[in-house]
């Protein structure tokens, strides 16, 4: 039988924001506005560091006075063809259509990744945080790839900004390099 010492724990350790996402309670950056706003208590202590780590097997921990427990059901992953004019997000305060609309789980699902309103195309959305996060953070390099058709002619100038990097018109975001 393996010995918990301090290096195990270690390895158990997990950001608070990322519990509260595991557990259901919310997105992680809303789990960081949960504890910014002093509703999250751990082992009897009311929190306000969002970067707190917690171990999972050992800590209590309390959202605006009910206790959490990691989930124990099982993984989830759909493939969903997302239509045309369809949110990708579980809510919209604008109450238009959204992926949720179109399926029906138990479990807490998200998107992974996104796709602009009026494309279309296929979403994976699931219930593993592990995976999710290895698909979209940067530094796991998981090309992606994008067939877009249009209904007129891609100007070559386009084609150069579009390849060399861009800012995008609605936020500002700059978007990584690509092939086209």
């Amino acid at each position: 039988m393996k010995k918990r010492t301090a290096e195990n724990r270690e390895e158990r350790l997990v950001r608070i924001n990322r519990y509260l996402a595991m557990c259901g309670v919310a997105s992680r950056r809303a789990s960081d506005q949960l504890v910014e706003a002093g509703r999250v208590m751990i082992n009897g202590s009311i929190i306000m560091e969002p970067g707190l780590k917690v171990d999972p097997s050992v800590d209590e921990v309390i959202v605006d006075g009910r206790m959490l427990a990691l989930p124990e059901g099982k993984k989830v992953y759909i493939l969903f063809n997302k239509p045309k004019n369809v949110i990708t997000t579980n809510s919209d305060e604008k109450n238009r259509d959204t992926i949720l609309n179109y399926i029906s789980v138990k479990e807490r699902i998200y998107p992974v990744g996104r796709l602009d309103r009026k494309t279309t195309g296929v979403l994976l959305l699931t219930n593993d945080g592990n995976l999710a996060h290895k698909l979209m953070h940067p530094s796991s390099n998981v090309k992606k790839e994008y067939i877009a058709v249009l209904d007129k002619k891609f100007p070559h100038t386009l084609l150069l900004q579009l390849t060399g990097g861009m800012r995008l018109k609605d936020t500002g975001e700059k978007v990584s390099p690509c092939q086209a």
